[in-house]
């Protein structure tokens, strides 16, 4: 699904959670338009950067509700977020099939030189309470925001055979960094 209707708000509603933006990536270079800006946010009291895309919602995807995708990691990763952004995203319009939560998208190899993470897992937010991935609001969302969280081999297998919201259960219980691709295996 995708539509060409603007997002009154959505740029508010995503500095209130993010803070401001920092940085744009125009979806036009001299290789032609990729068809979504990349956005940079980082609050300065955060030691977490954010990555948002920008007009994938606009593309003539399948997906339940027009989305747009988000990854958020430490500061000093903010260019592994970019790139996990920009290539789910290049991919979902390649393929023209949006992202459920819950969806993997994994690799044979480390996505990371020497870390353990391997995937991807869309899900809600695991910085923000539920009302910052459907806007305006959960009561009439017009668009998804969906986090990007990277994973490793053995958490893939445990949703293959438990489930995502199980894994980020133990997120939970574990108190894992989700924001540190360094971080091993909470399971």
């Amino acid at each position: 699904m995708s539509t060409s209707q603007p997002s009154p708000g959505l740029l508010e509603h995503l500095e209130q959670r993010l803070g401001p933006v920092r940085q744009v990536e125009s979806a036009k270079s001299d290789r032609g338009n990729r068809g979504y800006d990349l956005a940079f946010y980082r609050a300065e009291e955060s030691s977490v950067s954010t990555v948002v895309t920008n007009g994938l919602r606009f593309q003539p995807i399948t997906s339940m509700m027009p989305e747009e995708l988000v990854c958020s990691l430490r500061s000093d990763q903010q260019h592994i977020a970019h790139y996990l952004v920009d290539s789910i995203a290049s991919m979902i319009i390649r393929n023209r099939t949006g992202m459920e939560y819950g969806s993997v998208f994994q690799n044979d190899q480390p996505i990371v030189e020497g870390t353990e993470i391997t995937a991807v897992i869309a899900h809600t937010s695991p910085l923000f309470d539920e009302a910052f991935n459907l806007f305006p609001n959960d009561q009439a969302p017009t668009l998804q925001l969906i986090s990007l969280v990277p994973i490793t081999n053995a958490e893939v297998e445990f949703v293959e055979n438990e489930g995502a919201d199980t894994l980020f259960e133990v997120f939970h219980l574990n108190r894992t960094d989700l924001f540190d691709v360094r971080r091993g295996s909470a399971v």
